[in-house]
């Protein structure tokens, strides 16, 4: 069983075990309207080596490596969660949390929150984890969740697209249907004036 700890007991294992660099350990997020979907890629984690604390703010996850090695991620989120609908998936591939917006239909930035270094750099750029991936990029993210009968592509777009605004909508119709399939965006402002007919 899945083993939501205190932060005390964390915190213990951080001064008790050696700490694995947060590099070893890929991770990436996505978003929907309603979603946060945060995926950590280590294969074949048991239920037992792994330890989260999740609050509406605050997120702490941490994996038993060995018994002298312990790998340890916290995130403080970009804005609100509701921590009480967490949901968290151990596949052969991967660890999924999934978490529920407190507010619904806004995007995030980012996933968690930015210093004012890190805000000065990232003020003029757009961040959108959906916006202008290939059909090609999309199918290289999907070979890591084949295994999962639930996440096709298919679900994955449809899923997006349902939960997707007007302007979400236009933007995916758009953007695939010309650019011949090889494009989709869900950023209309980028998609309403480009000819990807020209670009491609």
């Amino acid at each position: 069983m899945l083993k939501n700890v205190e932060l005390d007991y964390i915190n213990k294992l951080k001064n008790e075990k050696k700490v694995v660099d947060e590099k070893v350990i890929r991770n990436d997020w996505s978003q929907t309207n309603n979603n946060l979907f945060f995926t950590l890629y280590k294969k074949e984690v048991e239920e037992k080596n792994f330890f989260y604390y999740i609050k509406n703010d605050y997120m702490s996850l941490t994996l038993w490596i060995n018994d002298d090695e312990i790998y340890h991620l916290e995130k403080y989120f970009f804005s609100n969660i509701i921590p009480q609908q967490t949901k968290i998936n151990l596949t052969k591939m991967k660890i999924e949390i999934i978490l529920e917006k407190e507010v619904k239909g806004v995007p995030w930035d980012n996933f968690t929150k930015m210093n004012s270094d890190e805000c000065d750099g990232e003020k003029n750029k757009v961040v959108n984890p959906f916006a202008g991936k290939s059909v090609e990029e999309w199918n290289e993210i999907t070979k890591l969740i084949k295994e999962d009968k639930d996440e096709s592509v298919d679900y994955f777009f449809k899923k997006i697209y349902n939960e997707g605004d007007d302007d979400t909508k236009r933007a995916m119709i758009k953007s695939f249907q010309t650019s011949g399939g090889k494009v989709l965006s869900t950023n209309w402002k980028d998609v309403k004036n480009k000819q990807y007919e020209q670009d491609i």
